[in-house]
């Protein structure tokens, strides 16, 4: 019985530590925006840029991927941004780890964008 008494004296600390890493999950999820990551395809003949926020902001096309075949063009395209929005997921996934003090947030990883 002690014992249960003994962890209620634990819910304070532990609900203060509950918001102050609720407040830096907040803080990541404003940045998030402003968080990104680059993939490149065809030995960086695509280069794209994505933000945190999973959005396409810049696409770089060499002109000689312009000259050639549209098809091979639109699969670089494809591949560059498909690596951009992998790194971008990663790089949140690391900063909301961070944010929860090394906590595991498996269980939250549909709201990473995962």
């Amino acid at each position: 019985m002690f014992d249960s008494l003994k962890a209620l004296g634990n819910l304070g600390p532990m609900m203060a530590k509950a918001r102050e890493m609720q407040a830096k999950i907040a803080e990541v999820q404003a940045r998030l925006p402003t968080l990104q990551a680059t993939g490149t395809a065809g030995g960086g003949m695509v280069t794209a840029t994505a933000s945190g926020n999973l959005e396409l902001i810049k696409l770089d096309i060499a002109k000689e991927a312009l000259a050639g075949d549209p098809e091979f063009l639109a699969d670089l395209t494809r591949a560059a941004v498909n690596q951009a929005l992998k790194n971008v997921q990663e790089l949140v996934r690391q900063e909301m780890q961070q944010a929860a003090g090394g906590m595991d947030l498996g269980a939250f990883k549909g709201m990473l964008g995962a």
